[in-house]
C-alpha cells in the first residue's frame, strides 16, 4: 500500500469519527436539552443534524473556520 492510499484511509477514519461523534452530541442535545422554540421544530433539528454531518465531514474547513474561536463548541456542537 502507498503512502497516499494510507493518508487517504486516515483521514477517512478520522472524517467518519468526527461525524458519528459531532451526531451523537447532538442527538443528546436534541434528547436532552433544553428544548426547541415551538413553531420550528422540524426546521431546527434539521438544521442542527446537517451542521453536525457536514462539520464532520468537512472537518479541515469546519475546524478551521469554528474551532478556532470555540474549541469545544465546534466538538459538542450545538452547545
Amino acid at each position: 500500500m502507498t503512502r497516499r492510499e494510507t493518508s487517504l484511509r486516515y483521514f477517512v477514519i478520522i472524517s467518519l469519527a468526527f461525524t458519528a461523534w459531532r451526531l451523537m452530541t447532538t442527538i443528546a442535545w436534541l434528547l436532552f436539552g433544553p428544548g426547541l422554540e415551538p413553531p420550528h421544530r422540524l426546521t431546527q433539528i434539521a438544521y442542527y443534524l446537517s451542521k453536525a454531518v457536514l462539520g464532520g465531514l468537512f472537518w479541515p474547513i469546519s475546524f478551521f473556520i469554528e474551532a478556532l474561536q470555540s474549541p469545544l463548541s465546534w466538538l459538542c456542537p450545538p452547545w
